[in-house]
């Protein structure tokens, strides 16, 4: 019986002592090459009128791992540099990838040549190579250098952007956007009664988009953007919701006759606490008194509709427009307090709260 206890303690530490040689054992990793780095092209002349095209793709191979143990391509650490000199005694964008390819539209690229130092409308040269590293105590492994001629274009203010100008453009002073990058574009604006004005992808009179109306009566809600267009009017003036559809190529106009606050502080009441609008400022204001922090938040509705308000939004500070039910924006002051709000950007319709 000892004799047979003997044998299996025996056998038993064999098996524990295999099982940690197995356990402990080093991977051997052979056939790993330095990726080979290509491109759509080479010569990229970046362009303003189409900013989400594809203007350039870097592609590489991916190797095949060949090792004693298993390991996960996962593990293998791969990202595309960026520099403006061959050498790349200095990185000016690292960008980590998971896949084996990476693509940039006009706009991503521009935005990152300007970055750098590029000049818009000069052709100047940018390196790519791509770096792959299985651990962080192994050496790196390198690419093939790629030389790519960019040629960058002056920046627009903000492609989701339509700018108002007035008959002669002489003036911008409002601007719509499509928040949603949709083509829809809309905002507030302030003017006279047949206000004459065009709307423009840039604030100038060179831009390269212009709309107005379709040069026949009766087309005075009907953008063209024809060398023969005529300007847009608004047949109403005063404080004005204007929307633009350049799909449909179309535009409207809203009259706002009023704005105010609602909320826990005076029952939802649609018409007791109204907004004033500050022209020299450019904003609307109420003065708001609460006893306790709004559970709900607050909504400020346009022309005392509950269909069409501004309400609450991911972003501190932002308020955002709403066509349905939604909830309120925060507000968790107690007291006596100025409400402040301000839509001359269309991108981001911006509340705050003062002291009085």
């Amino acid at each position: 019986m000892k004799k047979l206890f003997d044998y299996l303690a025996v056998g038993f530490v064999l098996l524990l002592l295999a099982a940690c040689e197995k356990e402990g054992g080093t991977p051997t990793i052979t056939d790993v090459e330095p990726a080979t780095l290509t491109a759509s092209k080479t010569e990229v002349l970046l362009e303003a009128t189409t900013p989400k095209a594809v203007a350039l793709q870097l592609m590489w191979n991916i190797n095949e791992l060949q090792s004693t143990e298993k390991i996960a391509l996962s593990q293998m650490k791969t990202m595309v540099q960026f520099s403006t000199n061959a050498s790349f005694a200095s990185v000016g964008r690292s960008v980590d990838v998971v896949s084996a390819s990476l693509s940039y539209t006009h706009q991503q690229l521009n935005s990152m040549v300007l970055a750098l130092g590029f000049l818009p409308s000069e052709q100047q040269p940018i390196y790519a190579r791509v770096v792959c590293r299985l651990a962080p105590n192994v050496e790196p492994m390198y690419s093939n250098v790629l030389e790519l001629a960019v040629t960058a274009f002056e920046p627009v203010e903000d492609g989701d952007y339509l700018f108002m100008a007035n008959g002669d453009f002489s003036a911008f002073p409002w601007k719509l956007c499509a928040r949603l990058e949709d083509g829809i574009y809309d905002g507030f604006v302030q003017v006279d009664q047949w206000y004459n004005f065009y709307l423009a992808n840039e604030a100038s009179a060179d831009a390269s988009t212009i709309y107005g109306s379709y040069p026949v009566d009766g087309n005075q809600y009907v953008l063209y953007a024809g060398d023969d267009r005529w300007n847009c009017w608004t047949n109403n003036g005063g404080y004005l919701y204007l929307r633009a559809d350049v799909n449909a190529m179309a535009w409207s106009e809203t009259v706002v006759r009023s704005l105010s606050v609602t909320g826990d502080f005076n029952g939802w009441n649609a018409a007791s606490n109204p907004m004033v609008y500050d022209q020299e400022q450019q904003v609307w204001t109420a003065t708001i008194t609460t006893t306790a922090p709004e559970q709900w938040g607050m909504k400020i509705l346009i022309n005392e509709s509950w269909s069409w308000f501004f309400g609450g939004s991911e972003t501190e500070g932002v308020c955002n427009l709403y066509t349905a039910d939604a909830d309120g924006f925060a507000y968790e002051q107690v007291g006596t307090y100025r409400l402040i709000l301000d839509l001359r950007d269309p991108k981001a319709f911006r509340y705050s709260v003062e002291p009085l």
